[in-house]
């Protein structure tokens, strides 16, 4: 019959089918890169807050650390990292902080544009202590020297001395471009200086698009548009733009200034103007 002549051929295909199957099963997969193995990289215990691999804290600078970011010490919700960068990775972000780096700070032989120097500098923590009373809310401006105490003054001098060669450190005196002396207190600082000021930036056109960013990396630090956050809402905050360009300019009772050296009249005017068109103004 014809059948038979088709059976060698259907048993070699049959054949030839097995042994493929039987290679395929025994091929191994291809080699794969593993770019994980080929390059090194150095593995470090996971950093406490603010810590860096080359930072190395003694028990009463890890106390001092704590106290730079606890937001819980005073009536206000801020804390040292609100306003000033430690050199760590914690606050090597895009916030523009109204403070300089405190990296470097016990290299500096004044502090406050020279409100604190020689043995003030630490029986006051660098500072700390005023930022402390204003800011915090911890003494008024006639008892600065009870805003912190002697354990929470040595815990942040050994921290502040721990970080003085942290990344971005700045161990010379800083001239901070204030436009004028700090207010201390809800008091308004003296017309004469505050108009010429507000005046240069009110006259600048601002940028919405630019000040949406300005606005989140400072402004939006402490104040949403619409709702409360460390600040008040700019609904109610920003009713006058010129007291707007004012306050971030002079700084307020509660509210720490921005110098010129850390924010321009452009950035200001640009903020303004993203404020005024969230707000429909």
């Amino acid at each position: 019959m014809k059948i038979f002549r088709f059976i060698p051929i259907l048993v070699l295909l049959i054949l030839v089918s097995a042994l493929s199957l039987t290679s395929c099963k025994n091929e191994k997969p291809a080699a794969t890169t593993d770019t994980t193995k080929t390059s090194t990289t150095t593995q470090t215990t996971p950093a406490t807050p603010g810590t860096t691999s080359s930072v190395t804290l003694n028990d009463k600078a890890k106390k001092g650390q704590l106290l730079y970011y606890n937001t819980s010490l005073g009536k206000r919700k801020v804390a040292c990292a609100n306003c000033h960068t430690d050199g760590s990775s914690k606050t090597q972000d895009h916030q523009i902080r109204q403070g300089h780096t405190l990296a470097g700070v016990t290299g500096r032989t004044s502090t406050w544009n020279g409100m604190y120097k020689g043995d003030n500098l630490k029986k006051n923590a660098h500072g700390a202590s005023l930022c402390a009373a204003i800011f915090q809310h911890r003494a008024d401006i006639t008892t600065v020297g009870n805003a912190l105490s002697a354990d929470e003054v040595d815990g942040l001098n050994e921290y502040l001395a721990a970080i003085n060669s942290a990344p971005g450190a700045m161990t010379s005196d800083l001239k901070i471009q204030w436009v004028a002396k700090p207010t201390f207190n809800d008091d308004p600082p003296n017309d004469k200086l505050v108009k010429p000021v507000v005046k240069a930036i009110m006259k600048l056109p601002g940028d919405p698009k630019a000040g949406e960013t300005v606005f989140s990396q400072s402004c939006g630090t402490c104040h949403s548009i619409n709702d409360k956050k460390i600040g008040p809402p700019m609904v109610k905050a920003a009713q006058d733009m010129n007291n707007v360009a004012q306050t971030v300019r002079f700084g307020t009772g509660d509210m720490a200034f921005y110098a010129k050296d850390v924010l321009s009249d452009q950035q200001i005017a640009d903020a303004i103007a993203y404020i005024q068109s969230q707000l429909g103004k």
